[in-house]
């Protein structure tokens, strides 16, 4: 049995120039195997150069990107390194608060003033100088001299 093929349906002439092209088309796409002239296609060798581009860009980004990881890990290595100088001082800053510091007034120290083993001189003693030592929350001890 041989296989006919149908003619084609009635179109009109805008059609039929329409369905002319695109035959034309498909016959130059299989004269070359199946391959398509990328000049043939409207703007494919601009896309085909901007992707080309798009291509080094990227790389060149990855490479930034790869050398800012680089910054950030040497910036939080620094920062650890901050942090534990930090950690020294605030025990250094506690080591220190926690010493007795030297007070000056007139007259005795009112009972809340300071904290354990500060010390509190009287500068307007009538009876001379007085030095007081607080020795427990709210108790001064004083020594004359």
């Amino acid at each position: 049995m041989v296989q006919k093929i149908p003619p084609p349906p009635l179109l009109t002439s805008t059609e039929l120039q329409a369905l002319n092209r695109w035959l034309l088309e498909i016959q130059s796409i299989l004269s070359n195997a199946g391959n398509i002239d990328p000049s043939s296609v409207a703007g494919l060798p601009e896309v085909i150069a901007e992707s080309a581009q798009n291509t080094t860009d990227i790389a060149d980004l990855t490479t930034t990107v790869s050398n800012l990881s680089l910054n950030v890990d040497n910036i939080l290595v620094q920062i650890a390194g901050i942090n534990a100088q930090i950690t020294t001082i605030n025990g250094q800053l506690t080591t220190l608060g926690a010493r007795g510091e030297l007070l000056f007034g007139a007259g005795a120290p009112a009972a809340g003033l300071g904290k354990v083993n500060d010390w509190y001189g009287d500068t307007a003693g009538a009876a001379g100088a007085r030095v007081w030592i607080k020795k427990a929350v709210g108790t001064w001890v004083a020594f004359p001299f």
